[in-house]
Protein backbone atom coordinates (compact mmCIF):
# COMPACT_ATOMS: atom_id res chain seq x y z
CA UNK A 1 0.00 0.00 0.00
CA UNK A 2 2.73 2.53 1.12
CA UNK A 3 4.01 2.27 -3.04
CA UNK A 4 1.03 2.80 -4.24
CA UNK A 5 0.57 6.10 -2.05
CA UNK A 6 4.12 6.62 -3.52
CA UNK A 7 2.79 6.58 -7.06
CA UNK A 8 0.23 8.75 -6.36
CA UNK A 9 1.80 11.41 -4.82
CA UNK A 10 4.59 11.27 -7.83
CA UNK A 11 2.24 11.39 -10.09
CA UNK A 12 0.24 14.36 -8.70
CA UNK A 13 3.34 16.08 -8.73
CA UNK A 14 4.16 15.30 -12.10
CA UNK A 15 0.72 16.16 -13.15
CA UNK A 16 1.43 19.79 -11.12
CA UNK A 17 4.27 20.51 -13.00
CA UNK A 18 3.23 20.35 -16.19
CA UNK A 19 0.69 22.96 -15.69
CA UNK A 20 1.39 26.70 -16.48
CA UNK A 21 1.50 29.69 -14.40
CA UNK A 22 1.62 31.53 -17.32
CA UNK A 23 -2.30 33.70 -17.34
CA UNK A 24 -3.67 33.32 -20.68
CA UNK A 25 -4.90 36.68 -21.28
CA UNK A 26 -4.13 40.22 -20.29
CA UNK A 27 -1.35 40.64 -17.20
CA UNK A 28 -3.68 41.45 -13.85
CA UNK A 29 -3.33 45.07 -12.77
CA UNK A 30 -2.60 46.30 -16.18
CA UNK A 31 -4.66 47.83 -18.72
CA UNK A 32 -4.85 45.71 -22.42
CA UNK A 33 -5.95 48.47 -24.19
CA UNK A 34 -5.40 52.18 -24.61
CA UNK A 35 -8.12 54.77 -25.91
CA UNK A 36 -7.41 57.84 -27.74
CA UNK A 37 -9.18 60.30 -29.36
CA UNK A 38 -7.94 62.62 -32.44
CA UNK A 39 -9.33 65.77 -34.36
CA UNK A 40 -9.73 65.87 -38.04
CA UNK A 41 -9.53 69.19 -39.90
CA UNK A 42 -12.56 71.61 -39.25
CA UNK A 43 -14.76 71.77 -42.07
CA UNK A 44 -16.97 74.36 -43.57
CA UNK A 45 -19.46 75.74 -40.82
CA UNK A 46 -17.50 75.01 -38.06
CA UNK A 47 -18.01 70.98 -37.93
CA UNK A 48 -15.30 69.24 -36.34
CA UNK A 49 -15.52 65.51 -36.38
CA UNK A 50 -13.43 63.61 -33.55
CA UNK A 51 -12.28 59.69 -33.91
CA UNK A 52 -12.60 57.75 -30.76
CA UNK A 53 -9.94 54.98 -30.74
CA UNK A 54 -9.44 51.85 -28.76
CA UNK A 55 -6.05 49.46 -29.13
CA UNK A 56 -5.13 46.45 -27.96
CA UNK A 57 -1.54 47.00 -26.43
CA UNK A 58 -1.03 43.46 -24.70
CA UNK A 59 0.22 40.14 -26.19
CA UNK A 60 -3.24 38.50 -25.58
CA UNK A 61 -6.95 38.58 -27.42
CA UNK A 62 -9.09 40.88 -25.49
CA UNK A 63 -12.89 39.75 -25.33
CA UNK A 64 -15.06 43.16 -24.86
CA UNK A 65 -18.76 42.88 -23.93
CA UNK A 66 -20.52 46.22 -24.25
CA UNK A 67 -24.52 46.90 -22.14
CA UNK A 68 -25.72 48.79 -25.37
CA UNK A 69 -24.81 49.60 -29.17
CA UNK A 70 -22.45 51.95 -27.79
CA UNK A 71 -19.27 50.67 -27.48
CA UNK A 72 -17.52 54.21 -27.11
CA UNK A 73 -18.61 57.64 -26.28
CA UNK A 74 -17.40 60.95 -26.26
CA UNK A 75 -18.07 63.45 -23.00
CA UNK A 76 -17.84 66.72 -23.35
CA UNK A 77 -16.09 69.35 -20.22
CA UNK A 78 -16.11 73.19 -20.47
CA UNK A 79 -13.25 75.32 -19.76
CA UNK A 80 -14.06 74.71 -15.97
CA UNK A 81 -13.91 71.09 -16.19
CA UNK A 82 -18.20 70.90 -15.74
CA UNK A 83 -19.76 68.04 -17.55
CA UNK A 84 -21.72 69.37 -20.93
CA UNK A 85 -24.87 67.33 -22.22
CA UNK A 86 -24.63 67.86 -25.67
CA UNK A 87 -28.48 70.31 -27.62
CA UNK A 88 -31.08 67.93 -27.71
CA UNK A 89 -29.69 65.53 -25.03
CA UNK A 90 -27.57 62.57 -24.84
CA UNK A 91 -26.84 59.40 -26.89
CA UNK A 92 -29.43 56.71 -28.25
CA UNK A 93 -27.85 53.66 -27.74
CA UNK A 94 -30.27 50.48 -28.82
CA UNK A 95 -30.40 47.71 -25.15
CA UNK A 96 -29.03 45.19 -26.75
CA UNK A 97 -25.50 43.30 -25.86
CA UNK A 98 -22.66 43.61 -28.29
CA UNK A 99 -19.51 42.42 -28.68
CA UNK A 100 -15.74 42.83 -29.93
CA UNK A 101 -12.68 40.73 -29.91
CA UNK A 102 -9.34 42.47 -30.57
CA UNK A 103 -6.29 40.22 -31.49
CA UNK A 104 -3.19 41.42 -30.13
CA UNK A 105 -2.32 44.92 -32.23
CA UNK A 106 -5.76 45.43 -33.13
CA UNK A 107 -8.27 48.35 -32.83
CA UNK A 108 -11.42 49.63 -33.62
CA UNK A 109 -12.83 53.28 -34.32
CA UNK A 110 -16.13 55.56 -33.78
CA UNK A 111 -16.13 58.91 -35.51
CA UNK A 112 -18.40 61.80 -33.89
CA UNK A 113 -18.99 65.30 -35.75
CA UNK A 114 -19.73 68.03 -33.51
CA UNK A 115 -21.40 71.39 -35.08
CA UNK A 116 -21.97 74.80 -33.43
CA UNK A 117 -25.60 75.51 -32.91
CA UNK A 118 -28.56 76.05 -30.27
CA UNK A 119 -30.72 73.33 -31.87
CA UNK A 120 -30.49 69.13 -31.76
CA UNK A 121 -29.55 67.96 -35.21
CA UNK A 122 -29.71 64.38 -36.10
CA UNK A 123 -26.50 62.50 -36.36
CA UNK A 124 -24.88 65.39 -35.14
CA UNK A 125 -23.29 66.48 -31.67
CA UNK A 126 -24.45 70.00 -31.39
CA UNK A 127 -22.78 72.62 -29.05
CA UNK A 128 -23.10 76.11 -28.05
CA UNK A 129 -20.34 78.57 -29.05
CA UNK A 130 -17.42 77.97 -26.88
CA UNK A 131 -13.95 76.10 -25.42
CA UNK A 132 -14.71 72.57 -24.69
CA UNK A 133 -12.45 69.55 -23.78
CA UNK A 134 -14.01 66.21 -25.23
CA UNK A 135 -12.89 62.80 -23.97
CA UNK A 136 -13.46 59.23 -25.48
CA UNK A 137 -14.93 56.59 -23.21
CA UNK A 138 -15.18 52.51 -23.38
CA UNK A 139 -18.29 51.48 -22.92
CA UNK A 140 -16.88 47.83 -22.00
CA UNK A 141 -18.44 46.00 -19.03
CA UNK A 142 -15.14 45.66 -17.86
CA UNK A 143 -12.59 48.02 -19.01
CA UNK A 144 -13.89 51.22 -18.35
CA UNK A 145 -11.50 53.05 -20.09
CA UNK A 146 -11.22 56.96 -20.93
CA UNK A 147 -8.91 58.67 -23.35
CA UNK A 148 -6.76 61.64 -22.30
CA UNK A 149 -9.03 65.03 -22.93
CA UNK A 150 -8.54 66.41 -26.20
CA UNK A 151 -9.28 70.61 -26.37
CA UNK A 152 -11.33 72.51 -28.91
CA UNK A 153 -13.26 75.14 -29.68
CA UNK A 154 -16.59 75.09 -31.55
CA UNK A 155 -17.59 78.72 -33.09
Amino acid sequence: MGSRLKGLALAAVVLAGGCSGRVTGPSPGSDPLRISVTRSPTFAGGMAVFSVRVDNISDSVVNLTFPSSCQVLPYFTDAAGRPVTPIGGGFACLTVITSQSLRPGASFSQTFSVKPGTSPESQLIVLPPGEYRIRGRLEDTVYRLESDPLPFAVQ
